[in-house]
């Protein structure tokens, strides 16, 4: 049994311990070293929400959910509910807010924000009862302030028969990140239509954008979709010309045709009115200076276009058929091809 220990414990300060080190292998893969862990905080000292963490949402929807959601448990924390009869207590997600009055009141907080960190000056010399200042982009539109602390457009209409938001929109700077999240929300709304329509929307809806109208069409023309629905049609490149179209021949020397019709041609006369029959018409053109001859057929027949032909050969006799599809044996057979050295026949 040991009273006293050994005599190196009493004088341990006397003693120079050797320590000696070691190298780890792997230490990110040795779970008996703790993790070194950083932390960090963030102390706002300003009172307003700000408008920086606005620009986090791509939508208008998500943005107006995410701050009703904010403005409901804020509202718990400062009320006292009985904690029996209360279903929504400290930080969560309800999903029984009343989605009239709540989106209402975020879209209220959101726009006020804004305009807080927009126009400072104009919302100043308004309570101060001053004059806009010159620079002021809101000088033509005779801004006042509501009940909820909102800029809104003055203007003469309140005499007409619209509602509050269109005779008075709220006023939204058109270089804020929630300008582009109303005009997106309003232009999708509308499927993709054009700057007037998506402005009407964006308008009915009780918002006015300042330097809407160019903001609205840069905004647009960046839609992909609207790119592919605006686009204009694509064209194919067209071929050479043949070398007939080329040529410097005389008229007629290289020719093109086509039939087109019927139409009713009254034929003859009868005691009871008169007989109709039908016409259709062979068009001959010049491939070189776009020259036209007709020749009127009874039948969509081979006989009635070589008798067609034949014709158009008695006012041209040197010429060249091209683009002819017909029976090949039944044309020959008709037509001295022997005596006319220059025609000649694509197949």
């Amino acid at each position: 049994m040991w009273f006293t220990g050994p005599p190196f414990l009493s004088h341990s300060h006397h003693l120079k311990l050797e320590t000696e080190t070691f190298t780890l292998v792997d230490p990110a893969q040795d779970t008996e070293i703790r993790p070194q862990v950083t932390t960090s905080s963030t102390t706002s000292k300003g009172k307003e929400l700000g408008s920086e963490c606005f620009c986090r949402f791509s939508s208008w929807n998500t943005l107006t959910r995410a701050l009703a959601c904010l403005i409901h448990v804020a509202h718990l924390f400062k009320q006292k509910r009985d904690s029996q009869l209360d279903l929504c207590k400290g930080w969560h997600l309800c999903k029984e807010l009343n989605l009239v009055h709540d989106f209402k009141k975020a879209r209220t907080v959101t726009i006020q924000n804004v305009q807080k960190e927009t126009f400072a000056k104009e919302i100043q010399s308004i309570l101060e009862k001053e004059g806009m200042p010159n620079d002021s982009p809101l000088r033509a539109l005779d801004p006042f302030i509501d009940e909820n602390g909102l800029l809104r457009v003055g203007g003469r209409l309140r005499n007409a028969d619209l509602g509050p938001e269109e005779k008075n929109p709220i006023i939204v700077p058109g270089h804020h990140y929630i300008a582009t999240l109303i005009v997106r929300h309003y232009h999708i709304q509308s499927q993709h239509q054009g700057r007037h329509i998506t402005e009407g929307a964006v308008r009915s809806a009780g918002y006015w954008i300042t330097g809407g109208k160019r903001y609205m069409s840069s905004l647009i023309f960046k839609y992909v979709i609207c790119k592919k629905l605006r686009n204009t049609c694509e064209t194919q490149k067209m071929a050479d010309l043949p070398p007939d179209r080329l040529r410097t021949d005389p008229p007629f020397t290289h020719i093109g045709l086509d039939v087109f019709g019927p139409w009713t041609v009254c034929s003859r006369r009868t005691r009871g009115g008169s007989a109709d029959s039908k016409r259709w018409a062979v068009l001959f053109t010049c491939l070189n200076i776009r020259a036209i001859h007709i020749e009127v057929i009874e039948s969509m027949d081979t006989s009635s276009f070589i008798n067609s032909f034949r014709r158009f050969l008695l006012y041209v006799v040197k010429s060249k058929l091209s683009d002819l599809i017909v029976v090949p044996t039944s044309l020959e057979h008709a037509v001295n091809l022997e005596s006319l050295p220059t025609l000649t026949m694509k197949r």
